[in-house]
């Protein structure tokens, strides 16, 4: 597991080049905002939840921003997250959980997680949204969350927690 999150690090880093934003450059209709969260855990540990697709458009993530904004700052990490105006019909996204270290060495020497999935998303007119979730040892999950009442607008992506 840890080996794959230090390989899944790296093909972040490696597949940039081809990003796209989250509303197609032809659309001119209304959008609404869906914002990535960083949980700072420590001085060197994040739990990143995130959008990283829009039907099929790869998007620019909070983890490869987290990873280049923190680059030579040794074993310390400080959060960056991102927002995404999407347009206002449904949709569906790729949602990521995962733990970040401020160095890929941290990664192999202590519990991670990460998982991903697609789901579908219909946003409202007038809402804002972030992506939450949580991290344990029991599970990783991701869901989109309308922001004013907190409240699940998507199904949850789930996987396993950080007990190896």
């Amino acid at each position: 597991m840890r080996a794959a999150v230090l390989l899944g690090s790296v093909a972040l880093l490696a597949g940039c080049a081809s990003l796209e934003p989250a509303t197609p450059a032809d659309y001119t209709g209304p959008t609404v905002n869906v914002a990535d969260q960083a949980v700072q855990v420590s001085g060197q540990l994040l739990h990143v939840f995130e959008m990283t697709q829009v039907d099929g458009r790869r998007l620019a993530s909070t983890s490869m921003a987290t990873v280049r904004a923190n680059q030579g700052r040794g074993f310390s990490v400080a959060p960056v997250a991102l927002t995404n105006d999407l347009p206002l019909r449904p949709a569906r996204v790729r949602l990521q959980a995962a733990t970040q270290y401020g160095a890929p060495i941290l990664a192999m020497t202590n519990p991670t997680c990460r998982v991903d999935g697609d789901v579908a998303f219909a946003p409202e007119a007038g809402k804002a949204y972030r992506v939450t979730g949580r991290v344990t040892a029991e599970a990783c999950e991701a869901w989109i969350e309308e922001l004013a009442t907190q409240q699940p607008v998507t199904d949850k992506v789930s996987g396993k927690g950080t007990k190896s």
